[in-house]
């Protein structure tokens, strides 16, 4: 059952909130897929605010772990040569840290292009 005071979508955050969402974004450096589900998991029903980053970090590191694959079977395909590409990712390292700025910043912004998921 869903909290009376709960957040919707484009409300203010707490101080709480801001908090829970910029650790969702960092649990990416602690375990991976799972952190940012555990917080979905537990916020999901008690504030849109921490859902909505969560979902971000989730969905980010979805996309992450498919670009890993592609890179991977271009790196097969061409005998490792195709794993030069690995250092794309290299930048990718500091996006969950603009998250976790954006969430602790109480803006309902997300990543470029993902910002509508996770609503």
């Amino acid at each position: 059952m869903a909290d009376q005071h709960a957040l919707s979508f484009g409300d203010t955050a707490t101080s709480d909130d801001k908090t829970m969402a910029l650790l969702s974004h960092l649990s990416i450096y602690v375990a991976t897929f799972i952190g940012p589900l555990v917080f979905w998991l537990i916020f999901k029903d008690k504030s849109a605010y921490i859902k909505y980053h969560a979902m971000q970090a989730l969905i980010f590191q979805g996309a992450l772990w498919i670009l890993s694959v592609i890179i991977g079977a271009i790196s097969l395909v061409t005998c490792g040569f195709g794993g030069i590409l690995y250092f794309v990712l290299v930048p990718l390292f500091f996006v969950p840290l603009y998250g976790a700025y954006v969430a602790y910043n109480g803006e309902w912004s997300g990543f470029p292009g993902l910002s509508g998921f996770g609503r």
